[in-house]
């Protein structure tokens, strides 16, 4: 019996690995991104983005980067916009959501 639940454990999360999360706030993609940005692959990147989103490698690079020098952050939400800031008060990005079919999607992202 400890085999199969075993088994049934591991064959549940082999399953699992490869999809991303459904996204249904801005806080939450944004914190989706940032705690995952490491392991995203550019695929699993763009499968966040709205179907009108316009972002190109090297915005997934620069985010990416950012993100990694910047493990302690701040944000200030404003509807579907958030802006994340440094723990010393600078500005590292702006982004953008958008809602598709009930599911929050990256739509742009800006950095100054």
């Amino acid at each position: 019996m400890r085999k199969v639940v075993l088994l049934f454990l591991l064959v549940f999360l082999v399953g699992c690995g490869n999809e991303t999360l459904t996204i249904r706030s801005t806080l939450e993609g944004d914190s989706y991104l940032r705690n995952n940005i490491a392991a995203l692959s550019q695929e699993q990147f763009s499968s966040l983005l709205s179907g009108d989103a316009v972002i190109e490698n090297n915005t997934y690079i620069k985010l990416k980067e950012t993100l990694e020098q910047h493990t302690n952050t701040r944000y200030l939400l404003a509807e579907n916009r958030i802006y994340r800031y440094s723990d010393k008060n600078e500005l590292l990005y702006v982004a953008d959501w958008t809602e598709e079919d009930n599911v929050h999607k990256l739509d742009s992202i800006l950095f100054p």
